[in-house]
């Protein structure tokens, strides 16, 4: 090694010289003696040392086998890194709250809680906390009405069994009460749970159920209004003859009879002369009660036609006795008192009783049941009259020969 010093020195001064006369081949002979020196002396220095050549050609062998596992490593975590870049990029791009969670277990393999492993922003921004305050904390701390809104169960199912959650509207108190859609599914090992916070659509539904609701209520109120008589409830003029109207078909497909029953209160002037008009309201309202009361089935009706005349028309009667039968009836509750602003007020029908005749308008049958009734104002009030005592049925007709 102190040969090799020499040399190195000698020619140090050589190229000192030639670098001083501006001589080339000289500067380039120096250095190409300065290098084969140099590494005459390490190599020396080396086999002093006990590392023979061919350990040094093992070594580099060694080196050339573990060099691609260390770079498939090294490539590897490159990769790994990547990775998490691109799905922490994705999670960031996502507009609804997003947590991934790590489920934490007891000694029985139950989910008790999960951690917040990974949040995105826009949780984050939901929730008014910042990522360092939500990272590594419990989910029941985060969020205590989970398991009363019963979504921890469903996280629960989607870390045990895989199942993915999927619950819509669900009313969750954070911060006041917000309506939310979820959605949970297992990665790997951990739990995505994303939501969409659904309160404008839930109220705005619900504004629009309720507005909904309104209109239906203003359509009955309307079509009650066209329909019923405002001061008995019963059904007005108009209504009933409609129904009449379509009695005879009624006829023809059931063969059963329809009757009537004209009904006038006795001495109803008498009522507003002695009582005022509030009384003879008060007497319409309950005659139109106890008319209610008499009716058979649902079929049966009760009208208003004018004044102080009622309507009853009973679907399905025998034969004329049945329809007597509910007059009698009818006149029997009438005659009870009727009690107006702590006075009795006693009042009496007369009715005129009639079967539906087949091909019969609403005007001749009114009219029909309007003479009974008047004949029994004539016989002394306070009963019923019939009108076609002989049987009138509305049996349907055989069609004609060669008609069908």
């Amino acid at each position: 090694m102190v040969g090799c010093s020499s040399v190195v020195a000698v020619t140090a001064a050589v190229w000192t010289t030639a670098w001083a006369a501006g001589n080339t081949p000289w500067l380039v002979v120096t250095v190409l003696v300065l290098l084969a020196t140099l590494a005459l002396g390490y190599r020396r220095l080396r086999q002093r040392q006990g590392l023979s050549d061919r350990k040094l050609s093992i070594a580099a062998a060694h080196s050339r086998w573990r060099l691609p596992k260390v770079f498939g490593a090294i490539q590897a975590h490159k990769a790994v890194a990547a990775e998490r870049t691109r799905l922490q990029a994705t999670l960031e791009s996502m507009l609804d709250p997003l947590i991934l969670a790590q489920p934490l277990f007891d000694d029985t393999g139950r989910v008790t809680d999960f951690l917040s492993a990974d949040i995105n922003h826009a949780a984050c921004e939901w929730m008014g906390k910042s990522r360092e305050e939500v990272l590594g904390k419990s989910l029941l701390g985060l969020f205590p009405a989970l398991e009363t809104t019963g979504l921890m169960a469903r996280f629960r199912e989607t870390a045990t069994a895989g199942q993915p959650a999927s619950i819509d509207d669900v009313a969750f108190p954070f911060n006041g009460t917000h309506w939310v859609d979820v959605r949970a599914v297992r990665v790997d090992e951990r739990v995505s749970i994303a939501w969409r916070d659904a309160t404008k659509r839930h109220h705005t539904a619900a504004a629009l159920a309720a507005s909904e609701e309104r209109y239906r209520r203003l359509a009955e109120a309307l079509d009650h209004r066209v329909r019923i008589d405002e001061l008995t409830n019963l059904l007005n003029r108009k209504e009933v003859l409609e129904r009449i109207g379509a009695v005879n078909d009624q006829c023809r497909r059931t063969g059963k009879n329809v009757a009537v029953l004209l009904c006038d209160i006795d001495r109803f002037k008498s009522v507003n002369d002695t009582y005022g008009h509030a009384a003879g309201d008060a007497v319409l309202r309950a005659v139109a009660d106890r008319i209610r009361s008499c009716l058979r089935t649902s079929d049966d009706v009760g009208a208003r036609i004018g004044g102080d005349e009622l309507l009853v028309v009973l679907y399905g009667v025998r034969d004329l006795d049945d329809a007597v039968a509910v007059a009698k009836k009818l006149r029997g509750q009438v005659a009870k008192p009727i009690l107006f602003a702590g006075r009795t007020i006693s009042t009496t029908i007369s009715i005129g009783a009639t079967l539906v005749r087949p091909e019969e308008t609403a005007d001749a049958l009114i009219a029909r049941a309007d003479d009974a009734m008047y004949r029994a104002k004539a016989g002394g009030r306070n009963r019923v009259v019939v009108i076609g005592a002989e049987a009138v049925t509305c049996a349907p007709k055989l069609p004609a020969a060669g008609q069908g």
